[in-house]
C-alpha cells in the first residue's frame, strides 16, 4: 500500500512537471521555439497578437509590409511591453519637461519609428549556429560581430556561451543583439538584448524573439524621445 501511495504522487509530480513544461512561455525564457512556420514573417507576427500587436502597428505606420512578406530578412522581435517601456519613459520625461504626453503609436514620427524598427531587420536569413561567440570580458577574442542593420545601422549580434557545472563556456547558448552610438566602444557601453527564443522559420527567413522584460523598443528610450523631438511629435 505504501509503495502504491508512493507511486501515485510520483505520477501525480510528473504529470505537474509535464503540464508546466507544456505552458512555458518562450518569450520569457531562453531557449529554442518551434522551429517552422508555414507562413511569411509578417504572419507569423500576426498569428501572436497578444504579443506583437504594436510591433504590427508600427510595421503598418512605416509602411513596412513588404518587408516582411518578401523579402528574406533576419528579424529580432520585440514584443508589446518594449514599447510599453519605451513610451513610459518618454512620458515620464515629457510630463516632468511640461509637455503633452503620447496616448497613441501614431503620434510618434514616422521616421523615428522606421529609425528604431530597423535595427531589429537583418537583409538574409541568420540562424543562431551562423552567428559568432561573444564574451564581454574576453571581447577581443570572442566579439561577436558587427553587422549592418536593414537601414545600415551598425549593430553586434553574439551568441553568448554560459559556463555550466564550473566548465567555461559548456552551457546553454544565448543568442543577443547589441546597439552601440560608438563601435569603438566595449560591451559594458552597448544597449544590448538577450534572446528569449531563437531559431523561429518562417519561409522568409528567420525571427529571434526578445526577452521582453529585458529591453526597450529603439534600445536607448533617452535616444528615442531625442529623436521624437528632433521630428516633432503630434500630440494634439
Amino acid at each position: 500500500m505504501k509503495n502504491k501511495y508512493v507511486s501515485l504522487i510520483a505520477g501525480f509530480t510528473l504529470m505537474v512537471m509535464l503540464f508546466a513544461a507544456c505552458k512555458k512561455d518562450y518569450y520569457q525564457d531562453t531557449g529554442l521555439a518551434k522551429g517552422k512556420f508555414n507562413g511569411t514573417v509578417l504572419e507569423y507576427l500576426q498569428s501572436k497578437p497578444q504579443y506583437f500587436s504594436k510591433l504590427l502597428e508600427v510595421i503598418t505606420l512605416t509602411k513596412m509590409e513588404n518587408v516582411f512578406k518578401n523579402e528574406t530578412i533576419t528579424f529580432f522581435a520585440p514584443s508589446n511591453p518594449c514599447f510599453d517601456s519605451t513610451i513610459s519613459v518618454v512620458n515620464q520625461t515629457l510630463f516632468l519637461t511640461g509637455k503633452d504626453t503620447i496616448t497613441k503609436l501614431s503620434q510618434v514620427p514616422v521616421p523615428v519609428w522606421r529609425e528604431m524598427l530597423s535595427r531589429y531587420i537583418f537583409k538574409g536569413k541568420y540562424m543562431l549556429n551562423d552567428i559568432p561567440q561573444i564574451d564581454p570580458l574576453q571581447y577581443k577574442t570572442y566579439p561577436g560581430v558587427f553587422m549592418r542593420s536593414y537601414d545600415s545601422i551598425p549593430m553586434n549580434l553574439g551568441v553568448v556561451y554560459n559556463d555550466e557545472g564550473g566548465a567555461q563556456y559548456a552551457g546553454y547558448r544565448q543568442l543577443r543583439i547589441s546597439y552601440t552610438p560608438d563601435i569603438s566602444q566595449p560591451p559594458m557601453y552597448w544597449f544590448s538584448a538577450p534572446v528569449a527564443s531563437s531559431n523561429i522559420e518562417p519561409t522568409n527567413g528567420a525571427v529571434h524573439v526578445l526577452v521582453f522584460s529585458q529591453h526597450y523598443f529603439g534600445f536607448s528610450p533617452f535616444e528615442f524621445y531625442s529623436r521624437c523631438l528632433q521630428y516633432g511629435l503630434d500630440l494634439h
